[in-house]
């Protein structure tokens, strides 16, 4: 009789594999339990005799999870097929739910078939069941066998009541899951509409398939290659198939005196009642162990967080100090007696002390003489709280240099608000100033460059007979002159190079430098602003002959190619070249200090690449000069 666990809304189901000896009633069982996945099944209990290996049952627990709130768990048993066992059999199928009759293909076994399903019958009625009633699945198994009975025959000797069949080989898991997916969806059926439990469902054919759909889908696939069974059918070792596999976890074996038959119908009762009850005890133990398990996991998990929590924690410090340490600018940090705390790495370069050597030292070791006084002013305001952005004054270097910076002081506070440190962040102006100066020395040429214009046109009008190679020259100075226009042209590079090189021959010649041209022969035109463009080419030669004007054998190249859509370009010399730190520099107008102008030229030939869709990249090194590449994508 089904059994409802109101506690933990569990529905526990029990079907019973009957049949004659070794007709593969706990093959089925094992079939099962390896086709089911872990989180599926329990572990598989069997207890067995030295003669017939199931005297008592075997019990497989499986859960096939929760229809409308309640959990429908099953309990698979099987009983011993052997006659003088009868006794053990009416017990096991006491409270029985469902029956699935295991049959003996073999023609020899026709009459022990017969034998059981009628024992079977006498069985249900002791135990005030009808066999009319009760789920009956029949299944003819080993019908691999090469004079299995035919299945008509079966069905005419056994299939009284017209129940669902099904064709099987246990061995290999052939029609395993068929039978026992039939018998349990006939037995849920059998008993929502015995106990009324279908009344609050709409649909209860839905109900059934969705058990069927999670039987199945919980099921591995294992029919196939036909092999021995885990169990033997007839065990005389000291250790069973079963316990190698790890499977069985109750064995139990016993020698009964077959004289004794009083003694052993006792024997056989308190036996079975026994081994159910600790069948059940050591599920209950294992649901207690696993729940252990689970709540260590927890606690592992927890732990691991909090290892995770640690460790982001400190990597969050780590990449803040990182932060401060290699930070653009100077960062100082110093406590309420003005004593220096923290001194970044861009401080070190700035000011030229050593970390360890300024920690501690007090602030006004920056401040020269006359910039204390508005030290002491804007510390004033920010003791009180406040942050003093854009505070320009200079500052004192280990070298005593004088160093122009502009200052913004904020306090440092802790949670409960109060001011426990301060930090000065430290912006050096030397390059401000110097790019000042630089500015003004290029005001100077801007009236020449207006005139420019008008030079060229009086040349003109006074010198009537104008050397063919001049004129071109002129013209093209007279370009340079006026104003940008940002317009695009259909333009060909190579006539770019080539005017280029005609307006710098002369200083190349003062300077002996040798030219070499090595210019693509079918280059295709590209929508570009010739002014700009010339004017980028201008910059990057003036650059590489400034850098030869000490070689003693200077020389200048000159490449352009064609090729995959894209036009390539290349500026050589065989100059001073930079180390990458000096590039970088140079190419960076924040901290152009040594070569201002070629910087100015670099940067601005960037810009006007870039603003006619293509690149540019500098390649350099100490003795070996520099390398220029542009490339534009062919329209």
């Amino acid at each position: 009789m089904v059994q409802f666990n109101t506690k933990d809304n569990e529905i526990l189901v029990k079907i019973v594999f009957y049949g004659p000896g070794l007709s593969g009633k706990t093959t089925n069982l094992q079939k099962l339990h390896e086709m089911m996945t872990p989180n599926q099944r329990t572990d598989l209990f069997s207890v067995n005799t030295m003669e017939d290996r199931t005297l008592f049952f075997d019990l497989l627990p499986m859960d096939l999870g929760y229809v409308y709130g309640n959990s429908i768990k099953l309990q698979i048993y099987t009983v011993p097929g052997q006659v003088h066992y009868d006794s053990t059999r009416r017990i096991v199928l006491s409270g029985v739910d469902g029956v699935v009759f295991v049959a003996d293909s073999d023609p020899a076994k026709l009459q022990e078939n017969v034998q059981s399903i009628n024992n079977l019958h006498h069985n249900l009625q002791a135990n005030r069941l009808n066999i009319k009633e009760v789920p009956l699945v029949l299944q003819y198994n080993k019908r691999d066998l090469p004079n299995a009975a035919p299945v008509d025959q079966l069905n005419q000797k056994l299939n009284f009541r017209n129940v669902p069949s099904f064709e099987a080989v246990a061995i290999s898991g052939e029609g395993v899951l068929e039978t026992f997916s039939e018998t349990v969806k006939l037995t849920v059926r059998y008993i929502f509409e015995k106990y009324q439990l279908s009344k609050g469902i709409k649909n209860i054919d839905s109900v059934i398939e969705k058990l069927e759909t999670s039987l199945l889908s919980n099921a591995k696939q294992v029919v196939g290659k036909r092999s021995k069974p885990q169990i033997p059918d007839v065990d005389n070792s000291a250790s069973t198939g079963a316990e190698k596999t790890g499977r069985t976890v109750l064995k139990y074996t016993h020698n009964i005196d077959q004289d004794d038959e009083e003694g052993k119908e006792q024997l056989l009762k308190k036996a079975l009642t026994s081994n159910m009850d600790t069948a059940r005890l050591y599920g209950d133990l294992k649901k207690s162990k696993e729940a252990l398990a689970k709540k260590n996991e927890e606690l592992n998990q927890l732990y691991k967080k909090l290892e995770k929590s640690n460790s982001d924690n400190l990597k969050i410090r780590r990449f803040l100090e990182s932060l401060v340490n290699f930070a653009g600018e100077a960062i100082i940090t110093f406590n309420e007696l003005w004593l220096i705390q923290n001194w970044n790495q861009a401080a070190e370069e700035l000011f030229g002390y050593q970390r360890e050597a300024v920690l501690n030292q007090n602030i006004n070791i920056l401040f020269p003489n006359e910039s204390m006084a508005d030290l002491n002013r804007v510390l004033t305001f920010v003791v009180s709280g406040k942050v003093v952005r854009g505070f320009e004054t200079k500052l004192k270097a280990q070298n005593n240099e004088v160093i122009p910076v502009n200052i913004t002081f904020s306090p440092i506070k802790n949670q409960n608000n109060t001011i426990v440190a301060f930090t000065a962040i430290v912006r050096d102006l030397s390059f401000m100033t110097k790019m000042n100066a630089l500015l003004y020395a290029l005001q100077r040429y801007e009236g020449v460059v207006n005139l420019l214009p008008d030079v060229l046109k009086t040349i003109r009008q006074n010198v009537p007979e104008m050397p063919d190679e001049v004129s071109p020259v002129l013209d093209e100075y007279g370009r340079l002159a006026q104003p940008l226009t940002n317009m695009t042209e259909p333009t060909n590079i190579n006539q770019l190079i080539e005017t280029a090189k005609s307006l710098l021959e002369a200083r190349m010649a003062q300077r002996h430098v040798a030219w070499m041209a090595q210019l693509f022969p079918s280059m295709p035109n590209l929508l570009l602003d010739r002014q700009q463009i010339t004017q980028g080419l201008l910059n990057l030669m003036l650059n590489s002959i400034e850098s030869l004007e000490d070689r003693p054998s200077g020389k200048l190249t000159i490449g352009t190619h064609f090729a995959n859509g894209e036009v390539l370009v290349q500026i050589i010399d065989n100059g001073n070249g930079m180390a990458p730190e000096e590039l970088d520099r140079i190419l960076d107008p924040v901290f152009d200090d040594r070569k201002s102008l070629p910087g100015i030229r670099l940067n601005a030939t960037r810009e006007i690449i870039k603003n006619n869709g293509g690149t540019l990249r500098i390649d350099s090194a100490p003795g070996k000069g520099t390398k220029a590449t542009l490339r534009f994508k062919a329209n």
